[in-house]
C-alpha cells in the first residue's frame, strides 16, 4: 500500500475568537489524511485561546508572544514535517475536498512547486459574496501589474521552501506576494478552478483595514528586492518602470481608502510621473469606487452584526 504524503498547515491566529473555530473545524473535516495541523495562538488578548484549547486533542497548540503574520507562520513552518505544506489564515475556510484535490495535483507533476483552488469571497455569516475570484498564477501579472490571486488554500513543496527561505518577517501587508515571486522561480503555479476555499470579509480583515503609508510603501520594497536579484527575465525587466508606476497607484490607492487624499495625490503624481499612460478611465474609477465604497461596506458589516434589543 502507498503511503500518502503527509501535509502540514499552519494557522496564526490572532484575536479572532469570531471565526477561528470554524476555520479549525474546516481543516478537521479535509476528506485527506495525513494533515499535520498546527495552530498557533500569536498573543491573543480575547478568547481565542480557549476555543483553539478545545481542540488540543486534535492540533498541535502553540502559545507566543504576538510576533506578527510572516514570523507566526515561519515558526510553524519549521516545526512541521509534510512533504507538502501551507497555511489557513484564522477566518477562512476550506471546503472538505480542497487538500485532497490539491495533494493529487502536486504528487501527478513534479514539475508543479505549488497548487491553490478557486475562491469565493465570504461575509462574516459565511454567505458568498463574490464567486471565483482567483485567477491563474502569472509572475509577470504579479511583478509588473502588482496583481496577485492567490487566495486561500494553497500547498507548497515544502523542499521548495527549504531552499528559498520563509516569509520575510519585516512586512507587514506584502509577505505572501513576494514569497511567491521567489518560490515561482523553483516551478510552476498550478490553478485548480473549483471554488473550494472562502476569503471571508470583514471589519478586522486586510481588505477593511486602513494601512499606513510607511506599511504601504512594502510594494516598492518587494519590487526592489526582486529587480535587485539578478536573476528577472528580460521580459519582466524591460517593463519595469511600469511596474513601479503601479506600486505607486497602489500606494495612492491605499491613501485614499485611508482619507490621507494629499499623500494619495502624491504617490499618483509619481505613478503618472513614471508612466503617463497608467492614468485610465478604468483606474480613475476604481479609486473613485475604493474612497467611496470602502467605508460603506464597513457600515453594512456593522449593521449586519447590530441587532436591536426588544423592547417590553
Amino acid at each position: 500500500m502507498q503511503v500518502r504524503p503527509l501535509v502540514s498547515i499552519v494557522t496564526p491566529v490572532y484575536n479572532q475568537e469570531r471565526f477561528v473555530e470554524d476555520t479549525i473545524k474546516s481543516i478537521l473535516s479535509q476528506t485527506y489524511s495525513p494533515i499535520e495541523y498546527i495552530v498557533i495562538n500569536d498573543g491573543s488578548t480575547d478568547g481565542s485561546l480557549s476555543i483553539i484549547e478545545q481542540y488540543r486533542d486534535k492540533v498541535k497548540i502553540v502559545d507566543q508572544i504576538n510576533r506578527g503574520q510572516a514570523a507566526t507562520l515561519n515558526r510553524g513552518w519549521s516545526e512541521s514535517s509534510g512533504q507538502f505544506i501551507g497555511y489557513l489564515s484564522s477566518d477562512d475556510l476550506l471546503d472538505p475536498r480542497c487538500i485532497e484535490r490539491l495533494v493529487s495535483i502536486l504528487t501527478a507533476n513534479d514539475e508543479v512547486v505549488c497548487a491553490y483552488p478557486d475562491c469565493n469571497l465570504i461575509s462574516p455569516e459565511s454567505a458568498i459574496l463574490k464567486r471565483g475570484v482567483c485567477r491563474p498564477f502569472l509572475i509577470d501579472e504579479l511583478v509588473i501589474e502588482q496583481e496577485c490571486y492567490i487566495g486561500p488554500g494553497a500547498l507548497w513543496r515544502a523542499a521548495a521552501h527549504d531552499r528559498i527561505g520563509g516569509w520575510a518577517p519585516q512586512l507587514r501587508l506584502a509577505p505572501d506576494r513576494e514569497y511567491w515571486m521567489r518560490l515561482s522561480k523553483l516551478g510552476q503555479f498550478y490553478f485548480l478552478p473549483e471554488a473550494l476555499a472562502g476569503y471571508r470579509l470583514h471589519p478586522n480583515s486586510i481588505s477593511y483595514k486602513e494601512v499606513s503609508e510607511a506599511v504601504s510603501r512594502e510594494y516598492l520594497t518587494v519590487l526592489n528586492d526582486y529587480f535587485s536579484a539578478g536573476d528577472v527575465p528580460a521580459r519582466i525587466a524591460a517593463r519595469r518602470s511600469e511596474a513601479f508606476a503601479n506600486a505607486y497607484w497602489l500606494i495612492a490607492r491605499n491613501m485614499f481608502r485611508a482619507g490621507s487624499y494629499r499623500i494619495g495625490l502624491q504617490y499618483l503624481r509619481d505613478a503618472v510621473r513614471i508612466d503617463a499612460s497608467i492614468l485610465t478611465a478604468s483606474r480613475i474609477y476604481l479609486l473613485a469606487r475604493s474612497t467611496i465604497g470602502k467605508p460603506a461596506r464597513i457600515l453594512i458589516a456593522k449593521l449586519q452584526r447590530w441587532k436591536p434589543r426588544r423592547t417590553s
